[in-house]
């Protein structure tokens, strides 16, 4: 059985200076509309920070990242887990009822309230 070879020997997922310069200013972004809302989850409404590990804060983009609109009007911080859940569902939250509309569709908050960190 023949096997391959990589054609190269270096990373194949280096971030270019110009990405590196993109996440630094999500991150200052971030953290200041996590001032704003209190440490709160805008999805589930449960605690958290940016430095927390137990429960961690992220930003996520209302309108899609690639429309380069990086400021804190397009930030929805969210706990990781619940921004995985509107990832992988791809929930609009930019919808004023996508979060009932996604509560009623699962049936039972109290279960995705669990999968984000609640203690519920």
């Amino acid at each position: 059985m023949k096997r391959t070879q990589l054609k190269r020997n270096k990373p194949l997922n280096k971030i270019s200076k110009k990405q590196v310069l993109k996440n630094k200013h999500w991150r200052l972004v971030t953290d200041e509309r996590v001032k704003e809302e209190n440490g709160v989850c805008q999805w589930c409404g449960k605690e958290g920070s940016t430095k927390d590990e137990v429960n961690p804060l992220d930003g996520h983009h209302i309108i899609k990242r690639r429309y380069n609109i990086h400021d804190k009007d397009n930030c929805y911080i969210v706990h990781r887990w619940c921004h995985r859940e509107i990832e992988d569902k791809n929930i609009d939250v930019g919808l004023d009822k996508s979060r009932e509309m996604w509560f009623n569709r699962v049936g039972n908050k109290d279960n995705f309230s669990v999968g984000c960190g609640g203690d519920s």
